[in-house]
């Protein structure tokens, strides 16, 4: 696996410059470098909107006590979605829009199961004990004790 990944690196780079030309030659120059740039800012943005929704989810279960399933893969899912957006070429784009699949989005979610619970109500507590303590307050100075020993 290792021995094979920089080739794996270099088909994808072939992949993307051939997506390059040929769509180049389809449409044109000027519009395939403004679909490239399109693909950069829906990469940003998606990227951004996976890292906002992961603080929501994990923000609402603190306060509903509820269990998180499948984030983890959801923003994977979403993430590498918007990194494969922010490369030039077509066939990344391709790719990305494959992760927006409901069935691949699920397998995904499947493979990166994050499983966060808060903590339970106050009355489903295991431990649910109330220490009652009073508090003094003390103003002056506070000298160190007496070193007879030194």
């Amino acid at each position: 696996m290792i021995r094979t990944l920089p080739l794996l690196f270099l088909a994808a780079a072939a992949a993307e410059i051939a997506s390059i030309i040929w769509v180049g030659k389809l449409i044109g120059i000027v519009p395939t470098l403004l679909l490239m740039m399109l693909g950069g800012v829906i990469g940003v943005r998606l990227i951004k909107s996976a890292g906002t929704g992961i603080v929501a989810a994990l923000r609402s279960p603190v306060q509903s006590a509820s269990p998180l399933k499948g984030l983890g893969g959801l923003a994977a899912a979403q993430t590498a979605s918007g990194l494969l957006f922010l490369l030039p070429g077509f066939f990344s784009d391709a790719v990305a829009l494959l992760l927006f699949l409901p069935g691949v989005r699920r397998w995904i979610g499947q493979r990166f199961v994050v499983e966060t619970y808060s903590t339970p109500p106050a009355g489903q507590r295991r431990y649910d004990r109330i220490i009652e303590a009073e508090a003094v307050e003390i103003s002056g100075d506070i000298e160190p004790p007496d070193r007879a020993g030194r």
